[in-house]
């Protein structure tokens, strides 16, 4: 069936949540679409087959992993791709935490997720859309609230049960919108290869299953993004927001079998971490108990390493303890251990992530070194042409794969 401009129109009008107007797109600006498949562990493609990643490869770039930030954890790293700040600048320290003021910070909270004082920093979507671009995000995190007073001109409050097919006609339809209505930025979202990594861990049959049946659909997207009239102006990246680590029961470690709970103020985090705020009189305490357990390391604000960049927050509570690799970490022990986790030290490879784009910014053919998600920011400024904001990433570590 043909499909009118003013059809898209209405399903622009109708799917999208309204902001205030702005400024008019530049409409000869670049376009940019990144898609994330949460928990793409980085080496998937050399497990499983990917020939569509693969092809990408190819005519365009591939990192050979790209780095999260600590803790690998899904919220505090879509929003650092986002912003380029770490975790202990931009607020979301993990997936649940307490702000002293604000209140409790978790993702099954609607009111808390579309809260804005809940996220620091200024996201690639506020930037862009202060400075005349169109955006629209489709369940990244973070998108939901007005940060800075600001929206995406286009986004969706999360819906797990929309397919990625449907994603998929989406973002192809906000790319045929008239150019005066058209997103030039899209961050979109897919919660796979995290989930099933989750269950049943990352080099499982199933797992192997949904990679190819995601790879299948980065085909099928861009097959159709090669339809578009403007197809050599599209800019496409795919990339993750951390990998996943083999987990097993015989290697897991409850904190409560060591800590008596009536020391400890405040716990929060999940495997394979934990924070702590123990009382007072115990906080000597505690750190001695903590700091005897094997496979794991404990570190207070003063003791964290300096690569990890997590101290500058109220919401990192006072002792913040880290399985080590392959270990599950809870304070209850009281959960089914396998399968797979993430939220290790970024130095270890298995929570490393993809990073794959194509486009006539991108170079063809070029693999880059591992480098930094905070580092992103600023390549999708620059791809934008946009005055990005102050960022603890650094242009100057990927810009290798810009072609000028």
């Amino acid at each position: 069936m043909k499909v009118t401009v003013l059809g898209l129109l209405a399903v622009w009008l109708l799917t999208a949540c309204h902001t205030p107007t702005k400024e008019k797109s530049k409409e000869n600006a670049p376009y940019l679409v990144v898609l994330s498949m949460d928990g793409f562990r980085w080496d998937y493609s050399n497990m499983y087959n990917t020939p569509n990643l693969d092809s990408i490869a190819r005519v365009g770039v591939k990192a050979k992993s790209l780095i999260p930030s600590f803790p690998s954890k899904t919220f505090p790293n879509h929003y650092t791709i986002a912003t380029g700040l770490y975790p202990e600048h931009h607020g979301i320290v993990l997936n649940t935490f307490t702000d002293p003021a604000i209140g409790d910070y978790k993702l099954s909270d609607r009111k808390a997720v579309q809260n804005p004082d809940f996220y620091l920093g200024e996201p690639i979507w506020v930037t862009a859309e202060n400075q005349g671009l169109r955006t629209a995000c489709y369940y990244w995190p973070g998108s939901e609230a007005p940060i800075k007073g600001v929206y995406p001109s286009i986004w969706k409050k999360y819906d797990a049960t929309v397919t990625y097919e449907n994603r998929i006609d989406s973002v192809f339809s906000w790319l045929q919108l008239p150019s005066g209505i058209r997103p030039h930025l899209i961050l979109w979202y897919f919660d796979e290869p995290d989930h099933i990594g989750h269950l049943e861990g990352p080099f499982a049959k199933d797992t192997k299953t949904t990679v190819e049946r995601l790879d299948s659909l980065v085909g099928v997207f861009c097959h159709k993004i090669n339809q578009l009239p403007n197809a050599d102006s599209i800019n496409l990246v795919f990339l993750s927001d951390h990998g996943m680590g083999q987990i097993t029961k015989d290697k897991s470690i409850a904190l409560a079998e060591y800590l008596h709970e009536d020391w400890v103020e405040s716990i929060r985090g999940g495997n394979p971490l934990v924070m702590l705020k123990p009382f007072e009189q115990y906080t000597d305490t505690v750190w001695s108990v903590l700091s005897s357990i094997p496979h794991m390391k404990v570190y207070s604000k003063e003791t964290m390493p300096d690569s990890f960049h997590y101290t500058e927050s109220n919401r990192i509570l006072d002792y913040v303890c880290v399985a080590d690799s392959a270990y599950a970490l809870f304070w209850k022990n009281t959960h089914f251990v396998n399968g797979g986790t993430h939220g290790y030290d970024p130095s270890d490879t298995d929570v490393h992530a993809i990073f794959y784009g194509s486009g006539p910014a991108l170079k063809e053919g070029y693999v880059s070194e591992s480098f930094p998600n905070v580092d992103l920011y600023p390549l999708f400024a620059r791809i934008l042409n946009l005055e990005p904001a102050e960022t603890d990433g650094s242009l100057a570590e990927v810009e290798s794969v810009l072609k000028n």
